[in-house]
């Protein structure tokens, strides 16, 4: 958007005013939507990506390398070194 410029805001009729939205919601149709609360820090989150199976393809545990039809697949437990996924 440029200095000077208007913008459509489509929940209020002044298009100069500029959408609020508080932390950890958003607006959705017109309607405030609260995020769920995160039971994990962000250091929890990216141990997380950097380690589960489902986004590394290998148990953390003993490096077992999980077949790749992951549509179906709903737990995460190893079958070579017995690590059980407790994220669920």
């Amino acid at each position: 958007m440029r200095i000077g410029e208007t913008y459509e805001n489509s929940y209020t009729s002044d298009p100069n005013q500029e959408q609020w939205q508080p932390e950890g919601a958003s607006y959705y149709n017109g309607e405030l939507i609260l995020q769920p609360q995160q039971g994990r820090t962000q250091q929890q989150q990216l141990e997380l990506l950097d380690t589960h199976p489902l986004f590394t393809g290998k148990c953390p545990q003993c490096n077992y390398e999980f077949d790749r039809d992951w549509s179906a697949r709903v737990h995460w437990d190893c079958p070579e070194c017995g690590w059980m996924d407790d994220t669920v």
